[in-house]
């Protein structure tokens, strides 16, 4: 991948974060309010347990230590819009599920910094250099939370702006993320024919364990199927465009390092995985 090309990631994730916050209304958050039990889980279930159930299956299936530290990265991002139209799809509280990608995109300054810095001391501790936190969480601000403000903003000034032009908006999102995906793959591609089989099957297995641990959680906090499947959905889904983005920059490159290749194959298994489970659920009562 081109230096020039690799530049324009960052521009691409807060593009991608700009039409996130476009979808973000005042009401939309009334769903703290109004069914907080169903947020804390689905807060808690996306902020702790992913990384917990991520960091099981590293440390049980022992891959090399940057594909481990990838897919570490890519267990602490937040979701995205993605999951907001797999809820939908799946006939589930897409309010839920958008406060859920909105409150939890915002934290994301305070949390990767500190998860990252962890998992890169511990699976990366022969890696020469070191990465700053405060750089990490600058750069989140600048390319997560500032963007999302702004759309947020954009959305409350040119209203009905926003909404007329949201397909594209978020059509051109969605080829951003195509695009940043395969770039992943072709820069590791001779990588990813050696490792597919084993990084494919620790992120499947991940995404299978936080689909059933979601809906075993809110069942257990009798939540409604309605808001179980919100959960389940919002917990299994990744934002794996902030962890490709996010890769050159821990990693002080100016290619995509190894670390980025989790987030790409994953960026295509949670849709192998997600779209037949979604199927599945829509219906249940």
């Amino acid at each position: 991948m081109s230096n020039n090309a690799l530049a324009l990631l960052p521009l691409a994730l807060a593009y991608i974060m700009f039409t996130l916050g476009t979808g973000l209304k005042p009401s939309d958050f009334k769903v703290i309010v109004n069914h907080p039990k169903a947020f804390i889980v689905g807060l808690i279930n996306q902020v702790i347990f992913v990384p917990l159930v991520a960091l099981a299956v590293v440390l049980v299936m022992s891959p090399p230590p940057a594909i481990a530290f990838g897919i570490m990265l890519i267990s602490f991002c937040p979701g995205g819009v993605t999951s907001n139209m797999l809820t939908y799809y799946a006939k589930g509280n897409v309010a839920l599920s958008v406060a859920l990608t909105g409150v939890v995109s915002l934290l994301s300054v305070v949390t990767l910094p500190i998860l990252i810095t962890l998992a890169f001391n511990h699976f990366m501790q022969d890696q020469a250099g070191s990465i700053s936190a405060l750089k990490i969480g600058v750069v989140m601000f600048l390319l997560t939370t500032l963007p999302v403000t702004l759309g947020m903003l954009a959305r409350y000034k040119f209203t009905d702006f926003m909404v007329r032009r949201s397909g594209i908006l978020n059509g051109l999102a969605s080829l951003f993320f195509v695009l940043i995906v395969f770039a992943a793959i072709a820069t590791n591609w001779q990588l990813l024919q050696e490792q597919l089989a084993s990084i494919g099957f620790e992120l499947v297995f991940i995404i299978v364990i936080l689909f059933a641990l979601s809906i075993l959680t809110s069942k257990a906090m009798k939540l409604s199927w309605f808001d179980t499947k919100t959960i389940s959905i919002e917990t299994s889904i990744q934002n794996s465009t902030t962890a490709i983005t996010l890769a050159p920059i821990i990693m002080g490159v100016s290619t995509l390092p190894v670390i980025a290749l989790p987030a790409a194959v994953y960026g295509v298994l949670m849709y192998v995985v997600a779209l037949p489970v979604i199927a599945l659920i829509r219906n249940k009562n």
